[in-house]
């Protein structure tokens, strides 16, 4: 763990800003959703179910939790929820603010991924 977090953390760290970087660029040029903006989020989503594959063993190979498994897994589902809600919300609106939209998902699940690392290491 590098400053308390683990590599699951900085991975959604870094996915997130270039996922948000990409769309806010997309949004700036005026475009609507294409393949950059949204492909950003499907590898922000595929991510998170690696994450929630990751989650189901951690409990049996990792260390046990210190917080509340039923709030982690509620926060997991909710962080699953965001770019599939989002990417949905492009496909349904087709302009550049459907973009900025999407943008807004990947520090969401960078926020939700850090508390999900609070709850289970430090809660």
């Amino acid at each position: 763990m590098l400053w308390g977090y683990d590599g699951w953390f900085w991975a959604s760290v870094v996915l997130g800003a270039l996922s948000c970087v990409i769309c806010l660029v997309q949004a700036a040029r005026g475009l609507a959703p294409d393949d950059f903006s949204q492909g950003s989020v499907l590898i922000l989503e595929a991510f998170l179910l690696v994450y929630a594959v990751g989650s189901v063993f951690l409990p049996v190979l990792g260390p046990d939790p210190s917080g509340s498994l039923l709030e982690y897994w509620g926060y997991l589902l909710t962080a699953l929820l965001i770019p599939a809600g989002t990417f949905v919300w492009s496909l349904v609106e087709r302009s550049r603010w459907s973009t900025l939209i999407l943008a807004a998902a990947g520090p969401v699940v960078a926020v939700m991924v850090y508390r999900m690392n609070f709850i289970y290491y430090y809660q």
